[in-house]
């Protein structure tokens, strides 16, 4: 199946250059049926690239070791439903994904102009039928983006899927991400076809408003799902540690905002040609330059790949096209000029363009970290980006609060008092409110609070979101007075849903603007996390099961809460696969503490933290090399905060001697046979006494971010449906 695999990525590659010239021959000789036969072999290739993803889903649902991506990134004792998501787990894999999405969306927009004949269309095709070559390119000529290569002589088994890869959330994030990643490549080509071929009629901006939106949901959606992920596999208390690759997906979030926004100046009021075509160039790009940072080895983090060959054509690409189009830009900056001025900076679309240019300005300062490595020879933490990146945020959330109350060409002084007067003090008393609540039912650490600072950011944040939210609800409320006023038989829940429906646009994004505040105030929270590790004492049991159990009595005080430890146990876990006989590839070795939280004299409930070994097989051999930890955290949600818990490291009772290496000697005893004298002995070479050091924080308002999160995911759904709309015409 490699060389079926190998044979159709050559026949993509062939159909790609065939649809280009024909396309470029079309264009140049004004010859339609040259175009059109590129269109045809356009809309031909996506069902290529299923074909060749199918072959590969085959090889991994088979466990065909004789595929290279196979060996790598799957095994035999994995659940089927993993094997088949473990085709975005690696390199070559993720790219095929990658292409596999960007030709179905290829074919989608391909089918929505079908009828057009406008001059700019071709050109949309040819830069399509490029981009895919490049990809398809890649998996031709290039190894590491060769998802059939062959392994010689056949493994003798896989190396499995990334232990940590292996959660719902892991499995979901990257094809939505992804989704978004690539379909900027649509609204970017629409743009650039308008501008390649100087057809700069405002039709285009309605053509590709969806597309863009539609990229950046997936590109939120992802980004929030991957949040999610971090805070419930990766046991570290967090759930966003400015990684170069959350960076990579978070720039062209930030740049696919910005322009989702000034799009509707240029609507409206005729401004930000220029800029727009800037914006959407820059959003391509940057998702390009995400998918170049996971793959090219040149930055490293907890997402990306290996060092491989594809990095210097894939920026060699990316510099490339940018220079190209941005050169174009230039060209035609007479074309882009605005029908009007800014007349107030304190105006809607003045409020539009400082939210274009601190979104902007952010996206360079993220981008200035991400290289900080190579520019500066050392890396930007977490402390930098949020010394910025939190006063930002801040300005950024003012931005959004007092941009739908603002009026059109009017600076703020004109609609202060009928409009912002109201807001302003519900944020200020919303603020004041605050203050009474965390001082009053935050947990407190044993010392008094630490930064002063980022309380201050905090009680901002809420201030601002409040402001924000109560001019949501403004908003909403003089909209369904008006429409009442107008349907007199209509009350007011039905008044307000049959606004919603009518204009999508405005008070959908207005559910946006509301989810992403509960986000903001979910993050505010951060200010008063409290993070602390506690070690316990532990005892072996006499053994009585398969399992080995360590006893503790010890207790810990954290804030208002103490933690009761009880027991540790060491066990095996079956790997859901196959099924079969517990053997030494398909048995995770578990180190499973309890440990029971009170608030006073209430307990709250016992919590189960672990850390799971996952086996690691030597492909050539079969053979156990060693073991892959991962953590699992145990997390107590409550309204206010999150108790969060996650085992550690276990040490010796002495604290000075070599740690145990407690999995390998839990595989000896359990996988000893024979008599139980024989299983005795490895039981006698376990410690008699630990030290298991239990990391702890507390984290306020975290419930927050995930109704948040789930909020944003709902109004973006409701907007992309075509719910209580008018089909219209399509424009080519």
């Amino acid at each position: 199946m490699n060389n079926l695999g190998t044979i159709l990525l050559a026949a993509s590659l062939a159909i790609l250059v065939f649809s280009a010239l024909q396309t470029i021959y079309g264009i140049y000789k004004q010859d339609r049926k040259a175009i059109e036969l590129g269109r045809l072999a356009l809309m031909t290739n996506p069902f290529v690239i299923v074909l060749t993803f199918t072959v590969l889903l085959t090889q991994l649902a088979r466990s065909d070791y004789s595929n290279y991506y196979v060996v790598m990134h799957s095994s035999e004792h994995l659940p089927l439903f993993y094997k088949m998501t473990s085709i975005w787990s690696g390199s070559s894999g993720s790219l095929l994904f990658w292409n596999l999405i960007l030709n179905v969306f290829t074919f989608i927009v391909l089918w929505q102009t079908r009828k057009s004949i406008e001059d700019r269309i071709p050109m949309m095709n040819l830069i399509l039928a490029v981009l895919s070559g490049f990809f398809s390119f890649l998996a031709v000529f290039y190894g590491d983006a060769q998802p059939f290569r062959e392994f010689v002589p056949e493994a003798a088994a896989g190396r499995g899927l990334n232990p940590l890869l292996q959660h719902w959330a892991m499995i979901i994030h990257p094809p939505i991400l992804y989704i978004g990643y690539v379909s900027i490549s649509i609204p970017f080509a629409i743009a650039m076809s308008a501008l390649v071929s100087g057809q700069l009629s405002e039709d285009w901006m309605k053509f590709i408003r969806k597309w863009t939106l539609f990229s950046w949901f997936f590109l939120g959606t992802g980004i929030l799902l991957g949040s999610k992920w971090a805070y419930e596999e990766l046991g570290w208390g967090g759930y966003w540690a400015w990684d170069p690759v959350e960076n990579a997906s978070l720039m062209p979030w930030l740049l696919t905002s910005a322009f989702v926004h000034s799009v509707v100046i240029q609507e409206r009021r005729g401004m930000l040609k220029f800029w727009n075509m800037l914006l959407v160039i820059l959003a391509f790009h940057f998702s390009l330059l995400g998918t170049w940072i996971t793959r090219s080895g040149v930055l490293e983090g907890p997402h990306s790949f290996s060092k491989s060959t594809i990095g210097t054509p894939f920026i060699i690409y990316i510099i490339g096209s940018f220079l190209f189009f941005t050169g174009f830009v230039i060209y035609r900056r007479k074309n882009l000029t605005p029908e009007r001025n800014l007349e107030a900076i304190t105006s809607k679309e003045g409020s539009f363009l400082l939210n274009n240019f601190l979104l902007v300005l952010s996206t360079a300062a993220i981008l200035l970290g991400v290289f900080s490595p190579l520019l500066y020879g050392k890396e930007f933490k977490a402390p930098w980006f949020n010394s910025w990146g939190v006063p930002a945020g801040i300005f950024l959330l003012l931005l959004m609060g007092s941009a739908p109350l603002l009026a059109w060409r009017k600076g703020a002084g004109a609609v202060f008092f009928s409009t912002l007067l109201k807001p302003f003090i519900a944020g200020i008393i919303g603020g004041g409110l605050y203050i009474l609540f965390y001082s009053q039912n935050f947990t407190k650490p044993d010392s008094k609070y630490g930064d002063v600072l980022a309380e201050v950011y905090s009680v901002l944040t809420v201030t601002i979101g409040i402001f924000t939210i109560s001019g949501i609800i403004q908003e909403y409320y003089r909209g369904i007075r008006a429409r009442r006023e107008e349907f007199k038989n209509e009350n007011f829940f039905v008044a307000g849903y049959r606004m919603l429906l009518k204009n999508k646009r405005r008070y959908g994004g207005y559910l946006v603007h509301f989810s992403l505040v509960l986000i903001f105030i979910g993050y505010a929270g951060n200010a008063f996390k409290i993070n602390t590790s506690v070690r316990f004492f532990y005892e072996l049991q006499p053994p009585t099961s398969e399992e080995i159990v360590y006893q503790s009595i010890d207790k810990a005080m954290i804030g208002g809460y103490q933690i009761e430890a009880s027991t540790l146990k060491l066990k095996p876990v079956l790997i859901s696969g196959l099924g079969g006989e517990p053997n030494i590839q398909n048995v995770i070795v578990s180190q499973e503490g309890t440990y029971g939280i009170f608030r006073g004299t209430e307990k709250l409930s016992d919590l189960v933290t672990e850390r799971r070994f996952y086996p690691q097989i030597s492909h050539l051999t079969g053979d156990f090399e060693t073991h892959i930890p991962t953590s699992e955290p145990a997390i107590l949600s409550m309204a206010k905060e999150d108790f969060y818990i996650q085992l550690g490291a276990i040490e010796t009772s002495d604290l000075k001697s070599e740690n145990p290496d407690l999995p390998l000697m839990f595989m000896q005893y359990y996988f000893t046979p024979g008599s139980e004298m024989d299983k005795l002995k490895f039981f006698l070479n376990f410690p008699k006494q630990i030290v298991a050091n239990l990391e702890v924080w507390v984290n306020p308002l975290v419930k927050l971010i995930w109704l948040g999160s789930l909020l944003y995911f709902l109004s973006g759904i409701f907007l992309l449906l075509p719910i209580g709309e008018t089909k219209k015409k399509t424009v080519g």
